[in-house]
């Protein structure tokens, strides 16, 4: 079976992915739609001290070869090089051509995105009988993980509340500015104020959530889960049974073991319960969205 994982940037999809790495008979892929031209060691998460791209670039250099190809640029749909191309319904052909190259392979295939969130349908009439894992996180971890950078580093000039609740920039990160203003467009009949940059991330974060939710819900039924990094993160065991279970299968004694060695608790929320995040749903339109994914919108 093909398991489709899609979870929004900064959402804790790396590590996932790092724990089902450890699993000797499946072929997994690492965003097979980003650039992937330079290593990235550690990926998202930095718990391992690998280039999670390498297996990608050498598949990738195979497909296009084959083609008499040697510019890759068509097969990276989204930010940073074209933010509006992650807003598509359906993918070019040459990209469909390629994610069948990737996924369509003897034994357990997965694959890990952020970018297919509004393409889930697309993705569910290439692999029709999938299991489709929709990877999320507390909406509040991830505008701090927006707003901080990795390794928190902009935290002591981002992080005091004043600045953190009410700062309007140009600021990028993870193409989070282009990128929200495309989600504006998505809900121009609801009128939503002009945002602040935590809430651009809120945005984002809305979008994201709600089309893959209903999307995966439409085209994967039952096939379709929800695994929120906070669960994850508490009881991986548990998570990673969910996400085998799509495939009939049991986590590998080598997937468990590495997921209790290596996945930490969740962090605390930054600026809990200082009211201006209630404030900040509320002026996106989400907070009925937040609660429905479980999370506090207080």
């Amino acid at each position: 079976m093909t398991l489709i994982l899609q979870g929004m940037r900064r959402s804790g999809t790396t590590i996932v992915y790092d724990a089902l790495a450890q699993d000797p008979g499946l072929t997994l892929w690492y965003e097979p739609l980003a650039a992937a031209l330079q290593p990235a060691i550690g990926g998202g998460s930095g718990a391992r001290e690998v280039d999670p791209f390498e297996g990608l670039r050498a598949a990738r250099g195979e497909f296009l070869a084959a083609r008499g190809i040697s510019d890759p640029t068509p097969l990276n749909v989204g930010g940073p090089r074209d933010a509006t191309l992650e807003f598509d319904r359906e993918f070019p052909a040459l990209v469909v051509d390629y994610l069948r190259f990737l996924l369509d392979r003897p034994g357990p295939v997965a694959a890990k995105f952020t970018r297919i969130y509004a393409k889930v349908p697309a993705v569910a009439a290439l692999f029709p009988a999938a299991g489709f894992g929709h990877l999320l996180r507390d909406p509040r971890a991830v505008a701090a993980s927006y707003l901080f950078g990795k390794g928190r580093r902009h935290e002591p000039q981002a992080g005091p509340p004043e600045i953190f609740f009410g700062r309007r920039s140009q600021r990028t990160a993870w193409s989070s500015h282009p990128i929200s203003e495309l989600v504006r467009r998505e809900y121009a009949g609801e009128s939503l104020p002009e945002p602040t940059d935590l809430e651009r991330v809120l945005l984002v974060w809305r979008f994201t959530y709600e089309r893959t939710a209903i999307d995966a819900a439409r085209s994967y039924g039952e096939r379709a889960i929800r695994l929120r990094h906070e669960d994850f993160c508490t009881d991986p065991e548990r998570e990673l049974t969910r996400l085998y279970a799509l495939d009939g299968r049991i986590p590998p004694a080598e997937v468990i073991a590495w997921a209790r060695g290596n996945v930490r608790p969740p962090g605390p929320v930054h600026a809990a319960g200082d009211p201006r995040w209630r404030k900040a749903f509320e002026r996106m339109g989400m907070v009925g969205v937040v609660e429905q994914a479980g999370y506090e919108a207080a």
